[in-house]
């Protein structure tokens, strides 16, 4: 059994700072990636978001073994040129700070993932559907561990940029099925519910417990203000992107907000 803190996607802001004050209290600190690119409606200033992610690097530095970093669809066209020309992103503040941060995680790519498992818990940034793991690796997989493997050696094959920037129609894509970075909750939502429904065996993607990020869960309140939702949990899968920390426990794959 494993303490985890799980920290979703960041977009400049700081809600990471306070728990990882006690990071010797976790078994590990899993970073789901989206580290920059803040939103409009957050008046988070680039800049702040750019220092914001040399430190959560700098974090990782001093704790190799403990803190994860993922990586996100925001964060690809920053991490590599071949994927920043295949989607044609240009990052959400214009083009000034591509080079600055293209040379942040160029100085570290070693520090970056796409995929990470602890204690049979698989994490990534948008979680992984079942479709687009068949079309990527060649078949289904159950085994946490090859699947993990094989996220993470995508970029190893030059084919593997296009494998990632695979989008679907619910993100206004092409494609028939969403990467584990731009999966959007109604594919991974939907993909589970067509599994139970068709009683597809134990012994598939299913089967393995998830935790990913991406789809942000926000709404306006009574007084126009933007308000974040609650976790999105549903079979083995936790949705994480509402702006808080938590603490994931892996044995009971049960979550614990932060404050």
């Amino acid at each position: 059994m494993s303490k985890v803190l799980v920290l979703g996607d960041i977009h400049g802001r700081k809600f990471w700072k306070n728990p990882c004050k006690t990071i010797d209290s976790y078994d590990k600190v899993v970073f789901l990636g989206d580290y920059l690119d803040p939103y409009q409606f957050e008046n988070i200033n680039v800049k702040d978001a750019i220092v914001n992610f040399a430190e959560i690097i700098d974090l990782k530095k001093n704790n190799p073994e403990k803190v994860v970093l993922l990586i996100g669809n925001h964060d690809l066209p920053y991490y590599s040129d071949d994927y920043y020309a295949l989607s044609n992103y240009h990052c959400r503040h214009s083009d000034t700070y591509h080079d600055t941060i293209h040379k942040m995680f160029d100085d570290n790519i070693g520090l970056f993932q796409i995929a990470h498992v602890v204690d049979e818990v698989l994490f990534t940034h948008a979680g992984v559907d079942s479709g687009w793991l068949e079309q990527t690796v060649g078949c289904k997989r159950d085994d946490i561990h090859v699947i993990c493997d094989d996220l993470n050696k995508i970029t190893d094959d030059p084919s593997g940029w296009r494998k990632l920037y695979c989008v679907s129609y619910r993100r206004g894509g092409d494609d028939e099925f969403a990467s584990c970075v731009w999966a959007d909750i109604n594919d991974i939502n939907s993909d589970w519910i067509s599994a139970q429904n068709a009683l597809v065996p134990s012994k598939t993607i299913h089967a393995v417990k998830q935790v990913f990020g991406h789809t942000l869960q926000a709404y306006y309140g009574d007084d126009d203000r933007i308000m974040y939702g609650e976790p999105l949990e549903f079979g083995n899968h936790k949705m994480l992107d509402v702006a808080r920390p938590f603490l994931l426990d892996t044995k009971s794959f049960t979550l614990t907000p932060l404050c």
